[in-house]
């Protein structure tokens, strides 16, 4: 694997993947997009290519991961958008008007965000097509706690005709969730049921467990493809149990496309 610095959409990245995906003599049969979580970097998942790929099933192909960097954030350290850290940590005591609110309002600059990322995905298709444009069906993103809420925002916005290949969804919450629902919708109406992975760790003391069962729920109920999988850490990526449902996941995207 080569590493390479890149900038998408207005963000620095770190490119992780084959030498000949990244100087463009070939094209990638998958990018993979990882958004870190709150306060933290685009290291946070540098491992997870080597984790994944000395994975049988993935051994060997040409996989290529795009590793983003949230902005400074005063006080937050890097975030995709403004998030209120208070009601989030809160959410399991919160009313249920007031959980009703907060996972319906837009947070502020969500809007903003959704617009870059939405040019990060077309730049990162142009990088990694080999010459042309990778298929939308081959980019795949990915997730952790903050990330994993943007990451199925960005992939919920794009056109229902050129869904991404599926969403991983790490220790997230809900958000938007009308606007969610109502893009989800228009997937199911197009014919489409958007591949999802989450997971989340049953001693979470940042996001609560519930959220990710919030999320499971909604993205069921409006047609989406949902793998649910726990484990038993705290905010955290998890252990081997969630490694192999990462690469199970990754996998069947491959055969999707083939």
């Amino acid at each position: 694997m080569a590493r390479a610095s890149k900038t998408f959409g207005g963000y620095d990245a770190l490119v992780i993947g084959p030498p000949s995906v990244l100087d463009g003599s070939e094209a990638a049969e998958l990018a993979v997009i990882v958004l870190h979580g709150l306060g933290a970097t685009k290291e946070d998942f540098a491992d997870l290519p080597r984790m994944l790929g000395g994975e049988q099933a993935l051994a060997g192909r040409r996989l290529v991961y795009v590793l983003p960097q949230a902005p400074p954030s005063p006080l937050l350290g890097a975030a995709w958008w403004q998030i209120n850290v208070a009601a989030f940590l809160a959410i399991s005591t919160a009313s249920p008007d007031s959980m009703a609110k907060m996972i319906r309002e837009e947070p502020v600059g969500l809007s903003q965000c959704r617009e870059k990322l939405q040019k990060l995905c077309a730049e990162v298709r142009a990088f990694a097509g080999g010459g042309s444009a990778l298929p939308s069906r081959r980019l795949l993103l990915a997730g952790f706690s903050q990330g994993a809420m943007t990451a199925m925002d960005t992939a919920l916005h794009m056109p229902p005709t050129e869904p991404p290949a599926g969403v991983v969804f790490l220790s997230g919450a809900p958000i938007v969730v009308e606007q969610w629902s109502a893009r989800l919708q228009a997937l199911k109406q197009a014919g489409e049921a958007l591949p999802v992975l989450v997971t989340h760790g049953m001693a979470d003391g940042t996001l609560p467990f519930a959220c990710s069962g919030w999320v499971r729920d909604l993205l069921t109920a409006n047609g989406a493809d949902v793998k649910y999988v726990t484990h038993p850490g705290g905010h955290d990526l998890g252990g081997a149990s969630v490694v192999r449902s990462l690469v199970s996941f990754v996998a069947a995207r491959l055969a999707d496309r083939a």
